[in-house]
């Protein structure tokens, strides 16, 4: 099969001939059909972040496509399904996934970065791993569910338990930060974005943030944080990972506010631990999308409360995979999608 191979940081992606995923009795080959570029992928590829499986390695986890093959013993799938793809795997059987805290998995496995991912033709899960895609929804809205909303979700209703009337803050108005707003009206939340380019933030006012800043344009960023709110805030989501806004993020918020830290990174935090205990800071942690939470996300798409337009700015096949990385390096898009077998008349128009 054909794929975009990651073989060392700060380096394009190679398209390659790689071997077949091998298919097992439990197991189903998924023909990819469209696989999202996350901020995630970025670390590897230019912060100089190390996936956990030794490269070469196939990056992407935001993957939807239709069962190409399954194995002797699968029962719940057949070949032409359309499916979704969770970003995570988990065994199912331990402690925490029996009592469903999925993402605190002892054997959980993260596609793109533990085992390869979705920047190919196929790959190959477990059988119990695929959510059927309803027929309604486009491959590439199952790319954004699979990870970005289920993700966001999680942040929202079961990490942070927002609360309604409370101040939040989310530094970053990329596709995680803007679906994270979603989720946080949701909530009743007052919701106030951070970023640095002014057409993300406008599509953050069109989702219904309460006000919004392009930092670059102001001398001091926390400042103007608190000035907008209106004090400092109660919930502060950090999506980005970089020590600037983490730092940022800390200095904006009260006492005894809730820090959430979801922007994958390696950094080290760039602020004074006696700052948290002084000030009863709950610092949070936020990663993963469980799967058990994709039908409430698709419940909500289907009441109309949740919006996916204008998420997907850009689309490329498997051979640009390096161009549409670009667009996310340069802050050109929300979310662009790889199309690993090529883009069809249809989303060639939207391409455009």
């Amino acid at each position: 099969m054909r794929a975009a191979v990651f073989h060392h940081s700060f380096e394009p992606l190679t398209i390659e001939k790689v071997p077949d995923p091998e298919v097992h009795s439990h197991e189903l080959k998924v023909a990819i059909q469209t696989c999202s570029i996350c901020h995630s992928d970025m670390q590897f590829i230019d912060q100089g972040m190390a996936p956990n499986m030794k490269p070469p390695i196939i990056l992407g986890h935001e993957i939807a496509g239709i069962v190409e093959e399954t194995g002797k013993d699968v029962k719940k799938f057949k070949t032409g399904d359309p499916v979704i793809v969770p970003a995570t795997i988990t065994c199912g059987k331990c402690l925490a996934c029996k009592s469903w805290n999925e993402t605190y998995c002892e054997n959980i496995t993260h596609i793109g970065i533990d085992s390869n991912g979705g920047f190919a033709e196929y790959i190959v899960v477990p059988d119990t791993h695929p959510y059927r895609l309803p027929y309604e929804y486009r491959f590439e809205e199952g790319s954004l569910i699979s990870n970005l909303l289920v993700g966001a979700y999680h942040v929202a209703f079961d990490r942070v338990n927002i609360r309604a009337g409370e101040n939040v803050v989310i530094f970053g108005s990329g596709g995680f930060g803007l679906s994270i707003l979603q989720m946080a009206k949701l909530r009743e939340a007052n919701v106030f974005m951070v970023d640095i380019f002014d057409w993300k933030l406008k599509e953050a006012q069109r989702l219904g943030a309460d006000a919004v800043l392009n930092s670059n344009k102001v001398e001091v960023c926390e400042e103007a944080v608190i000035e907008m709110v209106g004090g400092k805030a109660d919930i502060i989501i950090e999506t980005i990972g970089a020590p600037r806004t983490l730092l940022q993020a800390n200095n904006s918020l009260k006492k005894g506010g809730r820090l959430v830290l979801c922007g994958y990174t390696d950094n080290a935090l760039p602020f004074l631990v006696g700052r948290i205990i002084e000030n009863e800071i709950s610092l949070i942690g936020a990663s993963g999308a469980p799967r058990r939470k994709i039908s409430e996300v698709i419940h909500l798409l289907e009441d109309g409360k949740l919006s996916l337009k204008n998420m997907i700015t850009h689309r490329f096949d498997l051979d640009h995979i390096n161009d549409g990385i670009n667009t996310l390096r340069m802050g050109q898009t929300i979310r662009t999608v790889i199309y690993p077998f090529g883009l069809n008349e249809k989303t060639k128009k939207a391409a455009k």
